[in-house]
Order: structure tokens, then sequence, then C-alpha cells
């Protein structure tokens, strides 16, 4: 948050503002009352022009937000009030999700705080109280239509009410949805895309000829080494006195990559692979902001972005000489993860068909809400339950020596399948095909609202509300001294984290995407069912 130049201050403010500046003006024309009177009409010009260019700093301050936030609470209190039976419509429970969505992705870019004093007036809460809110219809060239919601109600059914409203957008909306059989009056789901379709109904063996080689391969190749290479010489000039290590993660290492995918690496600075945070520190971003120019200078390396704002800020680049985009950041969790992933393919490699094809399935359902590492969760979480895999929590507890990254335990016991006592399952495509249609089936049907996705018991039924409390001592002791790092339990999904404990991977799905997300599911289960594998004698 900054407090902008005068000239500036309201250009780029949006309509609902204008009860802002209308107090800002009635300030400057008091201090003008308050300059002793001048007989030239040009000379008091002059001087409330001069008003109108103080230093920002001597100017009252009052966010936007605070205004609007004043507004939502009165009429909040006023509904809550006046109605005994509280109302809820689609519409205002998607407006209400929008607004905790927002709020959260607000306050996680950790705005800054400004203090009274240094220049800086605040508008006192209780001159608010003296703002009016009016509402005004822009079709009718601004008219003013009143200071209530029941004012505008009038309005629009008098002025512009029109037998087809909506209609075209209604028509275009339902081309893409179909009624559900059984379902209430209304219900609509989303229809499987059709490239998604397309890989359902073909036969998985091409799949994964063409997607597996691929995949394997990308695991280890010569490139990987002349990026390493680059990426040292042109950082350590940055840091000359601190060690610095490369970290390869991500799918590519893992073995479910393609080749349009990004190589994730971790740069660690100094020895700080210990180092656990879950927002990034000032110490973080600097470093990460001290990479920037020479990146920027550099011939072999071109910036395609940065984000500072992400609770793992990165550096999106591409490698010029081999045309591989790479995601620098400084945090050592996601080289753990990896790890974890690559123990679990190696040992089950049933796992990584399943993620292989899952991704792609995702990919093609434009899913963008949930990520690949949250659906390859889904899958070892799904195995675990049909006991093809262990538990993370097994894997952890016989360790002789326990890895700390902060709180959490980054190293587990690479144990045979043998010594875990667990069978190898089939890689033939059959077995493959009937344990993915009990994938999407399982999700079709998984009570999100009571239930989270919990790899690290690999148990059915993990509750949310008492999935905390299950938790191991280091779990709860961070949680006790940081209470705002808890993990995000009140989201519409929850896969919890089975590395970094405390984080929720798939918090930012919203309700809407996770609706679509087990229509699909539910879709891809049915198809899967029917005996042909000629997706177009089905069509």
């Amino acid at each position: 948050m900054r407090i902008e130049a005068s000239e500036l201050f309201w250009l780029n403010k949006t309509v609902y503002s204008n009860a802002e500046r209308l107090y800002y003006e009635e300030r400057c024309i008091q201090m003008i009352e308050q300059v002793p009177a001048v007989r030239s009409r040009k000379n008091k010009k002059k001087i409330k022009a001069m008003a109108a260019r103080q230093n920002p700093q001597n100017l009252p301050y009052l966010n936007p937000l605070t205004l609007e936030a004043n507004f939502f609470l009165e009429t909040l209190e006023e509904v809550s009030h006046n109605n005994n039976d509280v109302e809820l419509d689609q519409h205002l429970a998607s407006l209400l999700e929008r607004i905790m969505l927002g709020i959260e992705k607000y306050l996680d870019r950790k705005p800054t705080c400004i203090v009274p004093g240094e220049g800086v007036v605040f508008v006192p809460p209780q001159e608010l109280q003296k703002i009016k809110r009016t509402f005004n219809c822009i079709a009718c060239a601004n008219q003013m239509v009143g200071t209530h919601i029941s004012k505008v109600v009038t309005h629009l059914s008098e002025k512009h009410q029109s037998p087809d409203n909506g209609v075209r957008a209604a028509q275009q909306w339902k081309q893409n949805r179909i009624p559900t059989k059984g379902a209430p009056r209304g219900r609509l789901i989303d229809v499987l895309p059709k490239k998604a379709k397309a890989l359902v109904m073909s036969d998985p063996t091409t799949i994964f000829k063409e997607r597996y080689g691929v995949a394997d391969k990308l695991k280890v190749i010569p490139e990987y080494d002349l990026i390493e290479e680059d990426l040292i010489k042109v950082l350590t000039p940055v840091f000359p006195n601190s060690a610095m290590r490369i970290y390869k993660f991500g799918s590519r290492i893992t073995g479910i990559g393609t080749r349009c995918s990004d190589l994730d690496i971790f740069v660690d600075i100094g020895n700080t692979f210990d180092t656990f945070e879950h927002r990034a520190s000032k110490d973080t971003l600097g470093k990460l902001r001290a990479m920037r120019p020479v990146f920027c200078s550099s011939n072999k390396w071109r910036i395609i972005n940065v984000i500072e704002q992400a609770r793992v800020p990165i550096i999106k680049l591409s490698h010029l000489l081999t045309g591989i985009e790479c995601d620098i950041c400084l945090n050592s969790l996601g080289f753990c993860n990896t790890n974890l992933l690559k123990y679990i393919f190696e040992t089950q490699p049933l796992a990584q068909y399943m993620c292989i094809y899952a991704k792609n399935w995702l990919e093609r359902c434009k899913l963008t809400d949930i990520s690949t590492y949250s659906i390859v969760l889904m899958v070892i979480y799904f195995m675990q339950l049909h006991g093809l895999l262990p538990s993370v929590f097994s894997l952890q507890h016989e360790q002789p020596l326990n890895q700390f990254v902060g709180p959490w335990i980054v190293n587990f016991g690479q144990k045979t399948l043998q010594d875990l006592r667990l069978p190898e399952a089939d890689t033939d495509v059959q077995t493959v095909r009937n344990l993915l249609r009990a994938f999407f089936t399982f999700y079709s049907t998984f009570d999100y609202e009571r239930f989270l996705v919990c790899p690290f018991f690999g148990s059915r039924d993990v509750q949310i509300q008492h999935v905390e409390k299950l938790m191991p001592n280091r779990f709860t002791q961070y949680i006790r001294d940081n209470p705002e790092c808890t993990l995000q339990l009140r989201k519409p999904m929850v896969v919890q984290d089975p590395i970094q404990l405390n984080h929720n991977v798939t918090k930012a799905v919203t309700r809407y995407a996770l609706q679509s997300f087990i229509d699909y599911c539910q879709q891809t289960a049915s198809l899967m069912g029917e005996p042909s594998t000629n997706w177009r004698q089905r069509t």
C-alpha cells in the first residue's frame, strides 16, 4: 500500500470511490476558507490549485477498501436486523465466496501497515457516517436512482424490463451443460471436454507409449548439467561469499513431465536447505531481487516473469541455449517432495503410470485450479487405501535419524515392497484401466465437506474436524507458536501435503471448480465402464 501523488490520487479510482473524493474536496475547501480573503478571483483560483497540489503526506488518508468495508458492514447489519429469515441466492453465494478469497489473497500479499505520524492524517471512523452512497444508472446517462436497494429494483423493473433479458447469455451457458439424471430440478453438470473424452475413450497403451518413454528420459538429460553450470556462473558474482548449490526438482525429475514442462530449481545460497519459511522473508526476497539484474544482462537467460507475491516466490526464466523454461526458487521443500515421489514411482511403477494419465486428463479438462502436484497426491492416497502404497507416516516413523526442514521431517525409510509386505501391482493395460476407473469413481463420490485427502496417514475417512488432533507434536507446537500458519481446513477441498503438514495444496480451488472436477470424474468413470475401447464407435 502507498500514498499516491496528489495529481494521481483520484485518476485511477473507481466510480464507487466518489464519496471519498467528495470528502477530500470538502477538506480542501475548508482549508481555503481559512486563508485571508482575497479580492481577485484569479488569485483565489491559484490558492485553490495550490491546496490541491499539496504534499500528499499532509492530506487526510482514507483507503478505498475502508470506505467500502464500512458500507458493506452497514448493509450486513441492516439486513440481519430487519430480516428474521436470512436468505441466500446463488449469485450472492458466489459473490461472498469471491469476497473471502479476495480478502485472503490481499492479506497473503502482506500489505504494508501505515502508522499514524510522519505527516499522515487518517480520516476518523466517525466521519464515515457523514458519507452516504448513491446509486446511478449508467444506461440512463448516470441518472441518480436513489440511496437504497429498493429504489434500484424499482428503477430496473420500470425502465429496463425486457422479456428476453439474459436469454442469449443463458442459451450460451446451457450449450456447455447437460441435465443430471435423477438430480433435483434445475441441477446441471459440466460436460466433459472433447479432448478429455477422446483420451478416456482411446486405448491407454498408446498414451503410455507416447508419454511414459518421454517422461522417463526427461528425468536425466545432458541439458540439465548445462543449465546448472550457466546458473552457477551467472549467480556466483552476485553472492561471492556464500556457498551455492543447485537442486533440481518437479515433474521432469519425478518422471511424469513432458517436453513442455518447466524445470524447477532450488538455489541454496549460504546453506539454507534446513531453513523453513511459511512466507518468504525480506532476506529471501532480497536475494531474489538481487538475481534479477544479472539475468537481465546475461545473454544466456531471458526473464519471463518474477512472482514475489506467491507463497514460494519464483523467477521464471528461459535458458536460451536449451530452450527449457526454469522456475528458480529459494525453498527446499519442493526438492524434498520430489524425492518422496521418485521413491514411490520406483517402488510401485503402477503409481507412475496412473499419475501420467491423471496429469494428461487434468490438462485436457483445463482444471487450472487443481495443480499437477495435487492430482499426484490424490493418486497416491487412492493407492494407499487399496493397499498398494505405504503411508508417509509409516515411512518416517521407523527412521533412526530424522532430517528436518524447520519443523517438518523430510527424509524417510526407502524400503522395498517386500519389506513393507505390500504386493507389486501389474502394469498391464486392463489392470491400469480398472484402477483408473476406480480412481475416478472414488473421487466422484468423495465427501469433501467431511474428509480430507491425507497421504501422510494414508487411511480412509480422515475427518477434517479431528485431523489436527491426530497430527504429531511437532505440528501442534509449530501451530501453537505460529497460529497464522495453521492448515487451511475451511476450504471446499483439502489435500494435505505429506511433508509440509500445514499446507493444503488445493486451498485455491473454489466450490465451483470442485463441482466441475466431480462432474468430470463421474463422466470419466462412466465412460471407462463401457465395454468398447474405440471412442469413435461409442460416439
